[in-house]
């Protein structure tokens, strides 16, 4: 199992991931519980389901890159998963909550929320976006699902921030509700966020096949190697942000075993040098076309 620059850099984005939401999560609330506006606590809440997110998410990484051992012999990639779940049922937690606390405030309407809380909700939804997409683009460099996870949370927490935003000036300017339906918006957008969480931790687990251009890149690796005629079977899937292939290669039935032996050897050398590749098994063949021929 292999430890890479990339693992080390989605603990540490994930690392400050924890540390940035447990500030904003602070902010919030007290904020919003001076400033009077139900939007931005719920907004906070979002935050703070997004510290117990991070923290699942740092605990996952760290259990992913534990080595393979007695009982786990593909080592423990799928603990990224586990606290996707994690993850996901937190979210869905805290939005039903939110949504039960906005209900109640539809009908039980009081002072206005102060512009302070606006220029809060409207402040935080900018780096939360930017962590967003800088998320995006290293989960999809590693593979890492767990840093997936973390960028729709705060995708979904800068839309929540904008939301309540919306919704605190809405309530400024005499939608005397507005407030309450925003903070009912983000208690939505944060069950969605749950949900889709939810259903890529599920896939995780179900041991998908690795995308189109990973699978090409590895028959490339392959057919680049002396000796190797065809690339006859190739099996992948993900495991944790890596990925495991089982494959078959034709060589020339005239060759001795050990020739075939140390191509197969090679063929295995070639694609773990491939960005992602954590195990390769190989599978010799000879090739039938020369008792054709």
């Amino acid at each position: 199992m292999l430890t890479t620059t990339s693992d080390h850099r989605n603990r540490r984005a994930a690392t400050q991931n924890l540390l940035f939401n447990l500030v904003l999560t602070v902010l919030k609330i007290v904020i919003g519980v001076i400033g009077r506006s139900q939007a931005l606590i719920a907004d906070g809440v979002h935050s703070g389901a997004d510290v117990l997110s991070s923290i699942a998410v740092v605990v996952g990484l760290a259990g992913a890159g534990r080595p393979p051992d007695a009982g786990h012999h593909y080592g423990h990639a799928k603990a990224e998963a586990v606290s996707q779940n994690v993850v996901a049922t937190l979210l869905l937690l805290a939005g039903l909550e939110l949504a039960n606390s906005a209900i109640h405030g539809l009908t039980h309407h009081g002072a206005p929320p102060s512009w302070l809380t606006f220029a809060v909700a409207l402040t935080a939804m900018v780096p939360k976006a930017v962590m967003a997409v800088s998320q995006r683009r290293l989960a999809k460099r590693t593979g890492s699902h767990g840093i997936l996870a973390a960028a729709v949370d705060n995708q979904m927490d800068a839309a929540s921030s904008l939301a309540a935003g919306l919704g605190i000036l809405a309530d400024r300017i005499g939608f005397t509700q507005g407030d309450s339906v925003a903070a009912l918006v983000v208690a939505l957008l944060v069950m969605w966020a749950g949900i889709d969480v939810f259903r890529t931790a599920a896939n995780d687990l179900m041991d998908p096949a690795a995308d189109t251009g990973t699978e090409e890149a590895i028959r490339g690796a392959a057919l680049a190697v002396a000796g190797v005629r065809t690339v006859s079977s190739l099996r992948t899937r993900q495991h944790g942000a890596g990925v495991l292939v089982d494959m078959e290669i034709e060589v020339s039935p005239h060759l001795s075993l050990v020739d075939a032996h140390d191509i197969a050897h090679a063929v295995q050398d070639s694609v773990t040098t491939l960005d992602r590749v954590r195990g390769v098994t190989v599978h010799v063949n000879p090739d039938r076309e020369d008792d054709r021929s």
